[in-house]
């Protein structure tokens, strides 16, 4: 989930089988949740979550657990391992993520786990699995292993495609052999936003073309769905600057782009007055000019060139997200 453009994530893997190793999963779900609800440490969520769970052990049971918190903006992810398989980077290269062991969840209250910390750039992936992947058998007892694994990895795909082509990977490796391990995956493909700072002044917006222009170019985009992205920019950073900074009040409005494979979002946030400019009342475009109230077209076009528009309130902030299928 993403908290504080911040997306926390995890895996993990419990010992056992059947009622009692799905109720320990369950509770370190629900803990994971809890716990990164207000706490940013991977580290420190890992070591309270371990305390907690080693303290009501009864069944001498453990857990495998991977945890990163990716800071969307810039791309910096930090994380812990308690004893889990090494995630998969893919950058230019394929490289297991360096990690310490640490012990699993549930093994030992008070152990100290080490938290660690790597840069992912623009177009990088992470690829998580549990061992049902890589000690997956045939027939003839032989492990799908992590050399197969890389091999079907080293193709450049869309996530769902990745995830996809591993499955695919496993399922003929193993034929018609009993599963012998459940098989979890992630996999996370970061695009870095692009980022542009206006200042408060209606001269600034001349600078939008250019930078909507340059991510038309980037994704190969049709000229003309280019030209309707900028207007319904155009339309949003006009508003914040004739209305969220009061006349003659400096400030800056700063633009983030973030290019996924299917979606463009697009999140201006200023440091004005509250000012929500989806809750002016819709334009009713059937009256004529002179029966039409004054207001309302600038976000009646962009909510026409836009998939999503939200507004949101936050830390003294006006942030509006728009978002485009592509």
């Amino acid at each position: 989930f993403i908290r504080d453009e911040k997306l926390f994530f995890c895996i993990g893997d419990v010992s056992g089988k059947g009622i009692p190793a799905s109720l320990v999963m369950a509770v370190t779900r629900s803990m994971f949740r809890t716990l990164s609800s207000h706490e940013d440490s991977p580290e420190r969520i890992v070591r309270l979550m371990n305390d907690a769970m080693a303290d009501v052990n009864e069944n001498n049971m453990f857990v495998t657990f991977f945890l990163g918190v990716l800071d969307l903006p810039t791309g910096q992810m930090r994380y812990c391992n308690a004893g889990h398989n090494a995630p998969v980077m893919l950058t230019d290269t394929k490289s297991p993520l360096p990690v310490e062991a640490n012990l699993p969840l549930g093994v030992l209250p008070g152990f100290e786990y080490v938290g660690q910390k790597t840069a992912m750039h623009d177009d990088d992936a992470i690829f998580l699995y549990t061992d049902g992947l890589s000690e997956a058998e045939n027939s003839s007892h032989q492990l799908f292993g992590e050399e197969r694994m890389f091999e079907v990895l080293g193709t450049r795909r869309r996530s769902e495609d990745h995830l996809e082509a591993v499955k695919s990977a496993v399922r003929d490796f193993v034929g018609e052999a009993p599963q012998s391990d459940d098989l979890t995956m992630l996999f996370i493909h970061y695009f870095s936003p692009r980022r542009l700072t206006l200042e408060n002044d209606i001269k600034e917006i001349g600078k939008l073309s250019a930078f909507v222009e340059s991510i038309g170019e980037e994704r190969n985009l049709d000229p003309v769905l280019v030209s309707s992205l900028n207007l319904a920019l155009e339309e949003a950073a006009t508003n914040v600057i004739m209305y969220a900074y009061p006349k003659e009040t400096a400030g800056t409005l700063d633009i983030g782009a973030i290019l996924g494979p299917d979606t463009l979002e697009f999140t201006l946030t200023d440091g004005g007055v509250p000012f929500d400019p989806t809750a002016a009342p819709e334009a009713d475009v059937t009256l004529g000019a002179e029966d039409r109230g004054i207001g309302g077209l600038g976000i009646f076009l962009v909510r026409k060139i836009m998939d999503s528009v939200v507004y949101t309130r936050k830390d003294g902030r006006n942030i509006l997200k728009m978002t485009k299928k592509i």
